[in-house]
C-alpha cells in the first residue's frame, strides 16, 4: 500500500493531471512483472516509476537521494538492465534486490571508513599526522587504476600531499555525510554512482580491481553543502584519500 501511495504521490508532483495520474496508478501494480510495468505498451511513465524506485530506496536504506532527471534516467536503465536478465520479475522484487544491492556495501569496512573520518572532529586528534596516514603509495594507486592513469596519479598525489598538507572541518562544521559503495558498483553503473563526481564516469574504464570507495563532506549541522571530498579508498589494507582522479586523464 505504501508503495502504491508512493507512485500516485510521485506522479502528481511531476505535473500529470488528476484524471492521468489516477488512471496510471491504478494501472501500476507492484506485484506484476518487471517486462510488464516497464515494457513499451506500460502506461505507467518510466519517470514516475524511477520516482517509486527511489522512494523504495530511500525506505530501506535510511537515505533521503536528491532525485535528479539524470538520476531517474540511471534509475530507470539499473531497473530494466536488471529485468532483461528476468523479465517474469516482480517489480517489487526488482525494487528489493536494487535496495539491498546498496545496503549490502560492506558495511564493516564502510563503518571503519565513517570512524575514521570522525576522528577528523575529534579536537584531540593531530589532523596533519591523520592526513599524511591517508597518502596513497604509487602500489596503492595501481592497485585500483590502470595506465596510463596510474602514473599521471601518483606524479600527481605526490604534489597534493606535502608534507605539511592537512585537511580537516572548519569550526562552523558539526556533521559528517558520508556515501560509501565499491569500485565494482560505479563501474557496472549503479545508482549509486549519481552520488559521485560527474568526473567518475570519465575513469570507469580505468578501475582494475573492487574495492571499497566513498565520498564525504564536513558541514554544518542539517546542512548539505560544505567542504566535499571524494576517493576514499579501502585498499592494500589501509585507508587513502584518492581524490578527482579525473583531472590528470591523458589527452585523447
Amino acid at each position: 500500500m505504501f508503495m502504491r501511495q508512493s507512485l500516485t504521490i510521485a506522479m502528481l508532483s511531476i505535473g500529470l493531471g488528476a484524471g492521468g495520474a489516477a488512471q496510471a496508478a491504478n494501472g501500476f501494480d507492484p506485484l506484476a512483472s518487471c517486462a510488464t510495468a516497464l515494457g513499451e505498451s506500460s502506461e505507467i511513465p518510466p519517470v514516475a516509476i524511477g520516482f517509486w524506485a527511489y522512494g523504495f530506496l530511500d525506505a530501506a536504506t535510511g537515505e533521503a537521494h536528491m532525485v535528479t532527471t539524470e538520476r531517474l534516467e540511471t534509475m530507470v536503465g539499473a531497473l530494466r538492465a536488471e529485468c532483461r536478465k528476468t523479465p517474469d520479475m516482480r517489480m517489487y522484487d526488482l525494487a528489493n534486490k536494487l535496495a539491498e544491492s546498496q545496503i549490502k556495501k560492506e558495511p564493516t569496512v564502510a563503518d571503519a571508513g565513517r570512524a575514521l573520518l570522525l576522528r577528523f572532529f575529534d579536537p584531540a586528534e593531530d589532523l596533519h599526522a591523520l592526513t599524511q596516514s591517508l597518502r596513497p603509495s604509487s602500489d596503492d594507486v595501481r592497485a585500483v587504476y590502470a595506465e596510463p592513469l596510474a602514473s599521471a596519479l601518483i606524479a600527481n598525489y605526490e604534489e597534493m600531499f606535502t608534507a605539511d598538507a592537512v585537511i580537516g572541518p572548519k569550526p562552523e562544521h558539526k556533521q559528517l555525510l558520508t556515501t560509501f559503495t565499491t569500485t565494482a558498483r560505479l563501474k557496472a553503473g549503479d545508482p549509486v554512482l549519481d552520488e559521485f563526481p560527474g568526473g567518475y564516469k570519465e575513469v570507469l574504464e580505468f578501475f582494475v580491481s573492487d574495492v571499497p570507495i566513498g565520498r564525504f563532506k564536513f558541514v554544518e549541522q542539517g546542512e548539505t553543502l560544505g567542504l566535499a571530498f571524494d576517493g576514499l579508498i579501502h585498499v592494500n589494507g589501509h585507508w587513502v584519500l584518492m581524490p578527482k582522479p579525473w583531472r590528470v586523464l591523458p589527452e585523447p
